[in-house]
């Protein structure tokens, strides 16, 4: 008799647990990291059953704007705050931030052009309007249509100050070229996914877009080129390595910001993102961990950094 009792309850407690609703933790900003954010956030339901996370895009800004009016539970940006956006979360709460990963700016073209490497003055050159077809490249008499992002982008921030301004070069270059702008006729897209499929479409197309969506989310659509600060210097594949080695030049940090008075479901989730096992989820998602590996120590081996 005892036996069935205990049946009945374990049955009745699993039923329950199988029914309880799942609390919801929505995540939103960057579409650079927005399939890797998807891939974490699948990770870490297999491991909390009562999670459910909900991954939305919209680009850097237009997350931090959803942060600062409660909407979400975390921004996700591919850029740190301005001053202004820190001033104005900090209104409704404190808050912080953390460091996700790394992740390198690839500039990708159709895969059936013939170019593969371009250094800095000559990428600020075709997206300003300079450089308009592909044989001033060593490629195909082709005109180049160039792909951008919209203003809500942390990664349109940064190529626009960094390379577009030549912001890479120094102050001094930056102040010179900061009335770069680009080319009137540039195609505008919402999305890293709008963006590779208007470059798989078109021969002549270039743009940009984070490495981990270069290489690993579009690999079929887009092919990624070496680059190189200087015509002289040695031109990098971007590739995890090599953004770890800080050969590949053109990589900035991605971040992950929350206010700090939510509590329970918020908290778990960034422990789990700097966690061993989170970083791991960042790595097999094809961009570059925050954080040091962890190392077993054995016997009086000193630890080495993983590389």
């Amino acid at each position: 008799m005892k036996t069935k009792i205990t049946i009945c309850i374990i049955l009745i407690t699993n039923l329950f647990l199988a029914c309880k609703e799942k609390q919801t933790l929505t995540i939103a900003g960057s579409e650079t990291m927005n399939q890797m954010m998807v891939f974490i956030g699948n990770a870490y339901e297999n491991s909390n059953s009562d999670t459910k996370v909900v991954v939305e895009g919209g680009g850097s800004e237009a997350g931090i704007d959803r942060l600062r009016k409660k909407q979400i539970d975390i921004a996700v940006s591919s850029r740190d705050l301005t001053p202004g956006e820190f001033d104005d979360l900090r209104k409704t709460g404190d808050l912080d931030k953390i460091r996700v990963a790394y992740d390198g700016v690839a500039v990708v073209v159709n895969p059936k052009n013939t170019v593969v490497n371009l250094h800095l003055n000559q990428v600020s050159d075709i997206f300003s309007g300079k450089i308009t077809n592909w044989k001033e490249l060593g490629g195909k008499d082709l005109p180049i249509l160039t792909v951008i992002r919209n203003d809500k982008s942390g990664t349109q921030d940064y190529f626009e100050d960094h390379i577009l301004r030549k912001k890479d070069f120094g102050i001094a270059e930056f102040e010179k070229f900061k009335g770069n702008k680009f080319v009137s006729t540039a195609k505008i897209v919402k999305n890293n996914s709008e963006m590779a499929t208007f470059i798989s479409q078109n021969e002549g197309a270039v743009g940009y877009m984070g490495m981990g969506s270069a290489i690993v989310d579009n690999k079929e659509k887009v092919k990624a080129l070496g680059y190189a600060k200087k015509a002289e210097d040695e031109f990098v594949s971007p590739s995890i390595k090599n953004v770890y080695d800080r050969k590949y030049r053109m990589a900035r940090e991605l971040f992950a910001i929350y206010k700090t008075d939510q509590g329970g479901k918020v908290d778990a989730f960034i422990t789990y993102l700097t966690s061993e096992e989170g970083q791991k989820a960042v790595l097999q998602a094809g961009y570059l961990r925050a954080t040091l590996p962890e190392v077993e120590v054995i016997g009086e081996e000193i630890p080495q950094a993983e590389k």
